[in-house]
């Protein structure tokens, strides 16, 4: 299908939401929605400028070279191989710090867990000039925007269980 770019994102952290329960939530978590991510971090920016944050989880495809076309020595993340950690790409690093600290998390429940870097960007570099730690998330994408992208369901589940569990444990 075509736009799972959005509609994935969004739907990973719908699934999230749906199995937190708020009464166990200890601390200021806020999920949101921010538009206009392609033509400049428009909607983030905004977000950005007006929240005090220690961490952003931008939730947002990585795009794969599991292709049979595409060199494997970057953005090797396979489909179907669980949600990914973009620790490098043109608009941020993630310290390792946080990154071991995410993996940490999702083997010890048993989620499927990779680590990407990449080329781009995304909403979260917005808020590191605030010196907010961006720690990018998300699934691994075949076809970027075209009308034939592939995603596996498994890893929006897994990246929805990993939210669920940093949203109680980070």
């Amino acid at each position: 299908a075509r736009s799972f770019d959005d509609r994935s994102g969004c739907m990973a952290l719908l699934l999230a939401l749906m199995g937190i329960d708020p009464s166990t939530v200890t601390k200021r978590i806020t999920f949101a929605w921010v538009v206009e991510e392609e033509i400049g971090l428009i909607g983030a920016r905004e977000l950005a400028a007006r929240t005090e944050a220690d961490f952003v989880f931008a939730v947002d495809t990585f795009v794969s070279s599991d292709s049979p076309r595409e060199d494997p020595w970057f953005a090797d993340t396979p489909i179907g191989d669980g949600f990914v950690i973009r620790a490098l790409d043109t608009s941020s690093v993630t310290p390792t710090e946080f990154v071991d600290r995410v993996i940490g998390i999702a083997r010890g429940h048993n989620i499927p867990v990779q680590v990407g870097t990449t080329n781009g960007g995304k909403d979260g570099s917005a808020f590191t000039p605030y010196g907010t730690v961006d720690i990018p998330i998300g699934w691994p994408l075949r076809y970027s925007h075209s009308p034939v992208e592939v995603i596996a369901q498994s890893d929006l589940d897994a990246l929805a269980a990993v939210i669920r569990h940093l949203v109680a444990e980070f």
